[in-house]
Order: structure tokens, then sequence, then C-alpha cells
């Protein structure tokens, strides 16, 4: 795989995760797969980098946190009416 291919692979794969995190929820078990399989394909991302020389390798934390902190505030803006029944 080259380094665009692994570029393109996370994002698709973090798309997906935030997509099932926000409609099946986070314990879900197909979410905490994609979680596992994209935690792989960052590793994998890594190893390259450190193997071919590349630039810094990727900080998934602060990626993630951003992505995070992002969608968080998105669910705490929804008025509490909407959650209860």
């Amino acid at each position: 795989m080259r380094l665009e291919q692994y570029e393109a692979a996370i994002k698709e794969k973090k798309n997906e995760m935030i997509k099932l995190g926000m409609t099946k929820g986070l314990q879900n078990e197909e979410t905490i797969y994609c979680s596992q399989e994209l935690d792989k394909l960052l590793n994998d991302y890594n190893r390259f980098l450190l193997d071919n020389k590349h630039s810094k390798s990727l900080n998934p934390y602060v990626d993630l946190y951003s992505i995070l902190r992002k969608h968080v505030h998105r669910i705490l803006s929804i008025p509490y009416k909407y959650f209860t029944t």
C-alpha cells in the first residue's frame, strides 16, 4: 500500500466509525470492531512511515480528540426534550 492509500483508508474508516458511533452507539459491537480496524490501519501506517522514513507519523490521539470534541459538542447542543420519551 502507498502513503496516499493508507491516508485514504484511514479517513474512510474514521468516517465509518463516527457514523456507527452516532447511529448505533459507542458500546455497539460493530463500532468497537470498526475502531479496532482503524487502530490496525493507524499502526500499519505508522510502521510504513518508519520503514520508509517519511515525514512524522500521524498522532491518532490528537486527531481522534478533535473528532470526538466536534461530535460531543453537536450532541450536547441537542435540546434535552429530544432524549426523553
